[in-house]
């Protein structure tokens, strides 16, 4: 760029200094091959070139649902128009609880504690959920 530069007629403003500048990426970019590159000029390797481009995001959903246990240990959610039954345990009945659901992915923690009852991915073609082993 420098002997480029040189090699032009002093300009006497910026705006004649940034159309020098601009004519030399041109035809640095778009005219001139350059040998690393096969012959072939840097703008025709970086359009050929695959890009990177943001991931699509699929839709989650998300919400949380406070409920209480009932008498046989378990809890009901719908989901996807379903009614499910989530087991958690005789020994969980009427204790209250929070229900966290980002799509299909389920977390049931205590109300009161704070502490991770149950984990669990629903299985929308079953309407009861069975334990994890």
């Amino acid at each position: 760029m420098k002997r480029y530069l040189a090699a032009q007629p002093p300009a006497g403003s910026l705006a004649l200094l940034q159309a020098q500048l601009d004519a030399f990426v041109r035809r640095y970019n778009d005219a001139r091959p350059h040998r690393s590159l096969g012959r072939r000029t840097p703008r025709s390797v970086y359009e050929t070139k695959v890009k990177a481009t943001p991931a699509t995001r699929v839709q989650s959903h998300f919400r949380v649902r406070y409920d209480k246990v009932d008498r046989h240990g378990k809890l009901s959610l719908r989901y996807d128009s379903r009614l499910l039954h989530i087991g958690l345990g005789a020994r969980f009945k009427g204790q209250s609880v929070v229900m966290l659901v980002a799509d299909r992915d389920v977390r049931v923690v205590s109300a009161v504690g704070g502490e991770l009852l149950r984990h669990l991915t629903l299985d929308p073609s079953r309407s009861y959920q069975r334990q994890s082993a």
